[in-house]
Formats: C-alpha cells, structure tokens, sequence
C-alpha cells in the first residue's frame, strides 16, 4: 500500500513532534530543580522562564515573518540544531551566568510541552497538505504524538531522578539532558526527509490576487495587515490572556511548587505528568467526534471551562496525593481543544495568511505566558500559596466566555470560500 505525500509529511512532522515534546517533557521536570541546585531563588527561577519565553515569543515573531522566504524545512532544520546546543550548554556548564544564559537563550519548554517556532511551521505545513473536513482529525493525531511524547520524557526523566539523584545528582540531571540533546539530533534527521515546502509563486498570487505582489514575491508576511483582520487580531489577543493564565501553572513551576508545599520531588511529580499527559493525549481522539457533532467552537469552549475551574481548587488539597489526583482528573479534558483550536485557526483566516496568524498566536501565547512565571515564583516563595492556580483559573474561564461570545456569530473564512464558489458555479 503506498501511503500519499501528504500522509508522509503528516507522519514525519507528528514523529518529530514526538521526539521533540519528549526531550521538552523531561527536561521540565527537572528544570526548576536544577536552578534551585545552582542557588537560583524561586524569584530568580520565575524571571529566567519569564524571559525564557518571552525571548521565544521574539524568536518565534520573527522566524514566522521569513519563513516563506527561508523556507519551511530549514527554519526547522536550524531551530533542531538550537535545541541541541541548548542542551549541550545546560548539560556541561557550571557557572550560574551561562545556565542562566541558555536558558534564555536556548529552546526549551518550562511548560513541558512546547516551544520555539517548531509548532507554527508545523502546523503551517499540516494546513496546507490536509483537506478542511479532516484538519481536526490530523491535528488531534499530530497532538497526541506530542503528549505521548511528553508524558514519556516526563516518566523517563522521574525515573531517572528517583534512580541516580541519591548516588549522584549531578549525573541524573546530565543524562536528562543528553536524552534532549538525542532527541533533538533524530528529529533534525526526520526533518531532513521532508520535501521544501514553498508554494511557486503564480500559485500564491492566483489564489489570491488581492495580496501584494511584493509580498508574494519575497515570502515576507506582513503581521500589522493580519492583525487589521479583527478576527485574527481578536484570536491573537484572547490566545495571549489564555496563555497568561496557563503560565501561572507551567509543568516546571507546578514541580515546584509541590516540592514546596509537600515536599515531594520529581520522581512523584515525573509520575504525575506522565500519566496526565498520557489521559490528555486520549482525549485527543475525542476531540473530532464532538467538533463533528457540536462544532470546533463549542468544543474548544465547553471541554475547557470546567477544568479552568478546577484549577482554583487544587492549592485547597490537603494531600500531594489529592492534588495531584485533581490535576490527573482536570486533565481527562483540558486538552481537548487544542486541535479544535489549531484547526479553528487555521479555518478562520485566508489560507494565504496561515503561517502569520498561526506566528502571531505563538507569539500572544509565549509573550503572555512570560510574563506569568515572574509573579508566580514570587508567589511560590510561600509555599502555603495557592494563588498561581487561583489566578490561572480565572484568566482562563474569562478566556473561555470571551471566546465564545466573540466569535459564536463568526463563520469560518474556508466555509465562506465554499458558499462562494458554489455561487459562482451557479451562475
């Protein structure tokens, strides 16, 4: 059976969001922890992943502006090529500047799930290769792998901790980051098989006479004429609040601060996260059957909002058991709209303006989700704290209501492309 270009590429870019989401998965575990090793107070660690991913958010902007012009396999060809400098840097240094400097610097995901300008590109190339009816489809597949990946990295790096840190703590954490510096080199070797994506140009401006020649011509993507769109801009801006509440409870801090108020290390919390990501990859699957039956909105808005609301009460539990038993139920759904969320995206501007709106959400989301660790390590130094969760819970469910009634009225661009030409076939 011979499988089709476009399944070859979805194959290979899930395989590689695989590989990249275990490398990010298991360095988060540890992350925090390995500052605090090297005398970083919970202030200190708060504002290295604040400028972590702000510097990503920057990163991401502008790799989203040349991409076209670069072209979409080199951007990630180099991107996998930081991503193992980044770990060769943390893995061998020993002065508390150059680890504070790759941190920022390099690409890695506080979060434990993803970063850099890899999911933009990604996501940009899925769109075009995949028919409308099964984007949701491919993206919850594509989803999946990452989270399969990450619980993975996450178990494997607990395991780790737990195994060597008695004996030796500085190997448990080098042989964490020699597992993302492996993990970066097969994924480079995965991109490498994909074919150069770059649309000929007659074909960019035929679909799309109304862009400006200039643009088509040099691939450059002009982001202030995006966000004029007041659909993309909307989504750019409510994306950001989204992120800024989920970067109050980034994987790494949650290890953190369950080190602090329990006391457990990261061989409980390594558990935890695997097994949580391994509930909200399944719960990809689901994520088609209901964008089918109730739309991608209200699935992105109906299976998010109660698990924004669970987050204000994990800090009420009084056992790190029963905490992480809330977060391992919370995650059964919260996941759920991400690729209705991805495919929603990608449906609602013009194809021609996918990979600067799928850039432009990145960047919201890393710039707004910067600024939080900041004021949540501050919020940390008390370990009795609960307001990261409390106010992650909120900025969440105020994303969820205004989603919804922002954009209950506002059809799809590719629904209104259809409408048209079956007008035009008419007449």
């Amino acid at each position: 059976m011979r499988i089709s270009s476009s399944d070859k590429e979805l194959l290979l870019v899930c395989l590689a969001k695989g590989l990249r989401t275990f490398g990010f998965g298991s360095v988060s575990v540890i992350l925090a922890l390995f500052l605090a090793k090297h005398n970083f107070t919970s202030v200190q660690v708060g504002a290295i992943f604040s400028a972590t991913l702000i510097e990503d958010a920057l990163f991401t902007t502008l790799v989203s502006l040349f991409a076209n012009r670069l072209g979409l396999r080199k951007v990630l060809l180099w991107c996998s090529g930081l991503m193992m400098l980044s770990g060769l840097c943390l893995g061998f240094a020993s002065q508390p500047w150059l680890i504070a400097l790759a941190a920022v610097c390099g690409i890695f995901s506080p979060a434990g799930f993803e970063g850099g300008p890899f999911a933009a590109v990604e996501q940009t190339i899925i769109a075009r290769e995949i028919s409308a009816d099964k984007l949701t489809r491919a993206f919850s597949w594509y989803n999946l792998t990452g989270f399969a990946g990450a619980a993975l990295g996450s178990l494997l790096a607990g395991l780790c901790f737990a195994r060597f840190a008695a004996i030796d703590q500085d190997a448990a954490y080098r042989i964490i980051f020699m597992l993302y510096i492996a993990s970066s080199i097969v994924m480079a070797s995965l991109y490498a098989m994909l074919p150069e994506i770059n649309r000929p140009q007659n074909s960019l401006q035929a679909q799309s006479p109304t862009k400006d020649q200039a643009q088509a011509e040099s691939g450059k993507i002009n982001f202030l004429s995006v966000l004029a769109d007041k659909k993309a801009g909307a989504l750019v801006l409510l994306q950001g609040l989204d992120a800024f509440g989920g970067g109050f409870v980034v994987q790494s801090l949650i290890a953190y601060w369950f080190y602090m108020r329990y006391h457990v290390g990261a061989d409980f919390t390594g558990i935890i996260f695997c097994v949580a990501n391994v509930l909200a990859a399944g719960s990809f699957l689901a994520a088609p059957f209901l964008a089918t039956r109730i739309g991608l909105l209200k699935t992105m808005v109906f299976t998010h909002l109660p698990c924004s609301i669970a987050l204000c009460f994990v800090p009420l539990m009084p056992t790190a058991q029963l905490a992480g038993a809330l977060l391992l139920c919370r995650s059964l759904f919260s996941s759920m709209d991400i690729p209705a969320r991805q495919a929603y995206t990608m449906l609602l501007v013009h194809p021609d303006d996918r990979s600067a709106v799928a850039g432009m959400t990145s960047a919201s989301r890393a710039i707004a989700q910067g600024l939080s660790p900041l004021l949540s390590g501050w919020a940390t130094m008390c370990a009795l704290s609960g307001m990261p969760f409390v106010i992650a819970g909120t900025c969440k469910t105020i994303y969820d209501i205004c989603l919804y009634c922002t954009f209950r009225k506002i059809p799809l661009e590719s629904a209104s492309r259809s409408r048209n030409r079956q007008t035009a076939t008419v007449e």
